[in-house]
C-alpha cells in the first residue's frame, strides 16, 4: 500500500481512502485471548468471592446507562438471548435455539423451566417486554445508539418470539451476545422495582444488595439453567478506586482480585500468593469534540481538528503513561478480528506524529496564536487524566491552552449524555459489531446529536451512507473493505481522535481459578471461576 497520501491533505482525501481499501476475506471476530488463572484440578462448588472494582456502578439499571461500571455491577444478575463465550463466538443462552427464514426475521425459541430470581418462568412476554425497554430505556437510561433495527417484536407462542425488521441489519446477533443493553427481565418488572438499586434477572446470581460507592453482593443462583454454574456461592464487588487500597488489599488477602495499572503490576509478579493476568481489551482512549450549531468554536474548521491529531505524538503517550505497553488505535480497537487497521498503517499513514505540518494547518485556519479550550476527564482510572496531562502538554506546540477538568465518573456521564462538554478524553468501549463503533456518527442516533446538534453542525456524508450500507451487508470481506474505509474517514474527519489501546492487567489471588480478562472490558470470568481452599 503506498502511504506518500497525507490524510490530513483535504484535496487528497479521497485518493488517500482510495489507498486504504485493501482488506482479505473477513474471519469472525476472534480476539486475542492473554493468560488466563487456569484451574489445577477439577472445579470444585462453594466459597465466596470479593472482587474490586475501580468504578462505582452509579446504579444498576439493565438498560440505557453509559458507564461501562454500570455493567460491571449488573452483569451477573442478567442473561440475555444469546452470549460470547471467551473467544467472542455466540452461543445459545436465553434463546436455545433460532432461525432466520429471510433477512428480515429472526425467530427465537426460548430455553423451556427458566426461572426469574423471583421464581417466575421465563416465557415470550418477557422478552417483547424487555425488547421494548431496551428500544426506549426508562429514565436515567439513555438511548445510546445500539438498539437494530428491530420494527417490532411478537410472541408467537409461550417460548417462541418473532422479530420483525425495518430492514436487514447485521448487527443484531452482536447486540444481544454483547448484553450491555439486552438483559431480559419479567414483564412489569421495570414498573414494580427500583431498578436503579435492584435487579430480578435470570443470571448466575442473585443480587443481595447495592450499596453505592461501596459494594454490590450477590448469592448463588441454585436455580441458574445452566446447572454445573455458578461455582462460588457468594460474590462482592468492592468498589475500591484508589490503586494502592487495591494493591494492599490483594496484599493482604481482603480482596481476591482487580484490575490494576502496568506499573502497579510489577511489583506483584515476584509474589507467589498472587497470578497476574494481561490481555488486550476494547476500550480505546480518545479525545472527543462538541461542535454545535452557531458555538464558532476553532475546532469547527477540519483543519484545527487534523492538526490536534497531528501534534498528539501516540508513542510519547504510550511511553509516559502507560510504560511502553500499550498499542496505537483507529476507532476499532486492536484485537477485535481482523477488523481494525494494522498498527503499521496507523502509525505511518493514518494518525502519523508531524508538528510541521500541524502548524501549517493551524496557521492555514487563521488560529497560529492557538485558543484556550477545556478537556473533561475522569478522574479514575488515572491513566485517563494521564493522557490528557500529556495531550495538554503536546498542544503547547500549536500554542493551544488546555484546562484540564478531572470529574468523578456519574457527574462525567451527566455531561457525556448530555453533550455539556467542550472536548473530553475517556475510553469508548466494547460493541457488539463493528457498526456499533460508528454509531457516534450516525445522524439517527442520540450520540450525534448530543455532540453535534439537531440539525448537526457537522456532517460526513459519504461516512453516514457507509454506516447504513455497512448494516445492510453480511458478505464479510464487502463489510470488511466498507470498515476499513469507515475508520479511515473518522480519522481524516478528526472529531474522535483516537489515540491508544493500552493492555489491561488483573492480578488475581491463587486460590481463585479460571479468571481471565476478558475483551469485552467486563469480568464475565467470574460466572466460571471458583476457588481452592
Amino acid at each position: 500500500m503506498a502511504t506518500d497520501v497525507h490524510p490530513a491533505d483535504l484535496r487528497t482525501r479521497r485518493a488517500w481512502l482510495r489507498q486504504g481499501a485493501l482488506a482479505a476475506a473477513g474471519a469472525l471476530l476472534v480476539p486475542l485471548l492473554g493468560e488466563a488463572a487456569a484451574p489445577a484440578a477439577a472445579p470444585k462448588r462453594g466459597g465466596s468471592v470479593i472482587w474490586a472494582i475501580e468504578q462505582d456502578p452509579v446504579y444498576l439499571i439493565p438498560y440505557g446507562a453509559g458507564p461501562t461500571a454500570n455493567h460491571w455491577g449488573n452483569e451477573f444478575m442478567y442473561d440475555s438471548l444469546v452470549a460470547w463465550d471467551r473467544t467472542l463466538k455466540v452461543v445459545p443462552a436465553l434463546a436455545a435455539s433460532w432461525e432466520i427464514p429471510n433477512d428480515h426475521t429472526y425467530v427465537w425459541h426460548l430455553r423451556k423451566g427458566v426461572r426469574f430470581h423471583n421464581g417466575k418462568e421465563l416465557d415470550a412476554g418477557d422478552v417483547v417486554y424487555s425488547m421494548a425497554l431496551q428500544k426506549a430505556p426508562p429514565p436515567p437510561g439513555q438511548d445510546q445508539g445500539f438498539f437494530p433495527a428491530i420494527a417490532s417484536v411478537e410472541a408467537v407462542d409461550k417460548y417462541t418470539v418473532r422479530f420483525t425488521m425495518a430492514r436487514p441489519d447485521a448487527s443484531v446477533f452482536g447486540y444481544l451476545a454483547w448484553a450491555r443493553y439486552s438483559a431480559i427481565i419479567p414483564e412489569g418488572e421495570w414498573e414494580r422495582l427500583d431498578l436503579r438499586t435492584h435487579g430480578i434477572g435470570t443470571g448466575p446470581f442473585k443480587l443481595v444488595e447495592y450499596q453505592p460507592n461501596d459494594h454490590v453482593q450477590y448469592v448463588r443462583n441454585a436455580e441458574f439453567w445452566q446447572p454445573d454454574l455458578p461455582y462460588l456461592d457468594a460474590l462482592t464487588l468492592k468498589v475500591m478506586a484508589d490503586e494502592q487500597a487495591r494493591v494492599a488489599a490483594l496484599r493482604a488477602g481482603a480482596i481476591d482480585g482487580a484490575t490494576l495499572s502496568s506499573d502497579a503490576v510489577q511489583p506483584l509478579k515476584s509474589d507467589p500468593s498472587l497470578v497476574v493476568l494481561k490481555n488486550l481489551f476494547a476500550a480505546p482512549r480518545e479525545l472527543h469534540m462538541t461542535i454545535k450549531p452557531g458555538e464558532r468554536k476553532p475546532w469547527a474548521d477540519e483543519r484545527v481538528r487534523q492538526a490536534v491529531s497531528l501534534a498528539i505524538n501516540r508513542q510519547d503517550l504510550i511511553d509516559k503513561v502507560y510504560g511502553g505497553d500499550a498499542r496505537y488505535s483507529a476507532v476499532i480497537a486492536p484485537g477485535y478480528g481482523d477488523w481494525p487497521l494494522t498498527d503499521a498503517e496507523l502509525r505511518a499513514r493514518v494518525l502519523p506524529f508531524d508538528l510541521t505540518r500541524a502548524k501549517q494547518l493551524m496557521a492555514d485556519a487563521g488560529y497560529a496564536s492557538g485558543f484556550p479550550v477545556t478537556l473533561f476527564t475522569i478522574s479514575m482510572p488515572q491513566d485517563l487524566t494521564q493522557c490528557a496531562e500529556v495531550i495538554a502538554d503536546q498542544l503547547k506546540q500549536l500554542k493551544i491552552t488546555v484546562t484540564i477538568q478531572p470529574m468523578e465518573i456519574a457527574t462525567f456521564a451527566q455531561h457525556n449524555q448530555s453533550g455539556t462538554y467542550e472536548w473530553w478524553v475517556a475510553a469508548r468501549g466494547m460493541r457488539g459489531d463493528p457498526s456499533g463503533f460508528f454509531a457516534d456518527f450516525d445522524p439517527q442516533t442520540v450520540l450525534y446529536q448530543k455532540e453535534f446538534g439537531n440539525p448537526p453542525a457537522w456532517e460526513d456524508r459519504e461516512l453516514t451512507g457507509l454506516i447504513a450500507e455497512g448494516l445492510a451487508i453480511v458478505d464479510a470481506r464487502k463489510r470488511h473493505l466498507l470498515y476499513r474505509r469507515m475508520q479511515e474517514l473518522v480519522a481524516v474527519d478528526a472529531v474522535h481522535i483516537t489515540l491508544v489501546q493500552p493492555y489491561k492487567y488483573q492480578v488475581v489471588r491463587r486460590r481463585l481459578h479460571n479468571m481471565y480478562v476478558a475483551y469485552t472490558d467486563f469480568n464475565t470470568g467470574l460466572r466460571e471461576s471458583w476457588v481452592e481452599g
